[in-house]
């Protein structure tokens, strides 16, 4: 499959926040950007501070405090993310063009592991884009609902917030209502952008390791070209280590953000789902919600165990390869040496993204949820 088609849903989320890197500084978005990134970030302040403000305004009532809780952490999440990417928006560059450039120059036997490794990841993406659209979509048309339809009086923002003591009342409940929409669909994109883009990153640094894998196992000890050979997998190991160390490096702040904040948002949003089970309409934007949060906690947990895997199973396959009688078994000695270090996508170094990790948070999460229930009954 071709590496374009594959790539542009990953781009094109990406594209609506300006992270997404760009082949021409010349051209009309490139120019744009800057304002464009302006924008984004008074948004996500402008909307995070309104929630904030919700929050302390209804500080007994804790289910709407929970609501807004939930919503004012995803809000400040994409705030940090924006800031992540606008940080290292050089490194991003070099990931992207070095993934664009794998995918297009390497000779048709690694295409064939890129493509073997990445396909599942790039499907991936694209069920999450899906699942975090639905989700927005529910959230932005569902207080519209449940006036239309249910009858429901209070008029409540999809996002929520406190903008001004008279913001029920017509005409500005419509503008504002229209300006909460907006900006937390755009905001929400966030999810969906970052998410793949990390996801996709280091699954392709997984695939890097697995391609150095695939050349040690067909090493032959009598071949004329082994020494050559033998340097070139050397060599690729350690681009494929500084690709990886280069993913660690942009997304280790966001990875530990993502894990603290998406226990929160598990937390919130089982609490939300548990305390409105018979009004079904926001039971339905909060499953939707819990949904997409553990399907990303997933992603960033999948992905990092991946990389795990690949550049561990190196000195597997260098011990696989025909080494018995050669003259680079030294070379290979080093390379077995050097996988007992795996590369890792750490949280800020504190501990490992993996599917461990990913259990451990689900599980502190419902540790808290029981915590907050036991609070609200008594």
């Amino acid at each position: 499959m071709e590496y374009e088609k594959l790539i542009e849903p990953v781009a094109i989320t990406n594209r609506l926040i300006s992270i997404w890197p760009l082949d021409s500084h010349d051209s009309l978005e490139s120019r744009f950007r800057p304002i464009h990134r302006v924008l984004m970030f008074t948004l996500a302040t402008i909307l995070g501070f309104a929630v904030l403000v919700d929050v302390i305004r209804l500080w007994e009532n804790i289910e709407e405090v929970t609501e807004c809780a939930l919503i004012s952490s995803a809000i400040y999440l994409s705030l940090i993310r924006l800031i992540v990417y606008t940080i290292h928006e050089e490194d991003l560059q070099y990931l992207v063009k070095t993934m664009r450039s794998d995918w297009l120059d390497s000779p048709m036997q690694d295409k064939l592991i890129l493509q073997d490794r990445c396909l599942f990841a790039f499907n991936l993406a694209r069920y999450f884009i899906i699942t975090v659209a639905l989700a927005l979509i529910t959230f932005m048309v569902g207080p519209i609902l449940e006036l239309k339809f249910l009858g429901l009086k209070e008029r409540k923002f999809p996002f929520r917030g406190y903008f001004h003591p008279n913001q029920t009342s017509d005409p500005i409940f419509g503008y504002l209502y229209v300006f909460n929409a907006l900006g937390g669909g755009l905001l929400g994109v966030t999810i969906m952008s970052a998410t793949t883009i990390n996801m996709i990153l280091v699954i392709h640094a997984s695939a890097k390791f697995a391609v150095v894998s695939n050349r040690l196992e067909l090493l032959k000890s009598d071949d004329v070209d082994v020494t050559e050979k033998i340097s070139l997998c050397i060599q690729r190991h350690q681009d494929a280590i500084f690709f990886a160390e280069r993913v660690e490096t942009t997304i280790n702040i966001l990875a530990l953000c993502q894990f603290v904040i998406s226990t929160g948002l598990v937390c919130f949003a089982g609490f939300q789902i548990s305390a409105m089970l018979k009004d079904h309409s926001r039971l339905m934007k909060y499953v939707s919600f819990l949904n997409s949060a553990i399907f990303e906690l997933f992603l960033f947990s999948y992905s990092g165990q991946q990389l795990i895997v690949e550049s561990t199973a190196v000195g597997d396959s260098s011990y696989a390869s025909d080494w018995v009688g050669a003259r680079f078994t030294q070379n290979i000695q080093i390379l077995m040496m050097r996988s007992l270090t795996p590369s890792k996508i750490t949280a800020a170094k504190f501990y490992d993204m993996s599917l461990m990790s990913f259990t451990s948070v689900l599980s502190t999460s419902f540790s808290y949820f029981t915590v907050l229930q036991s609070v609200n009954e008594e």
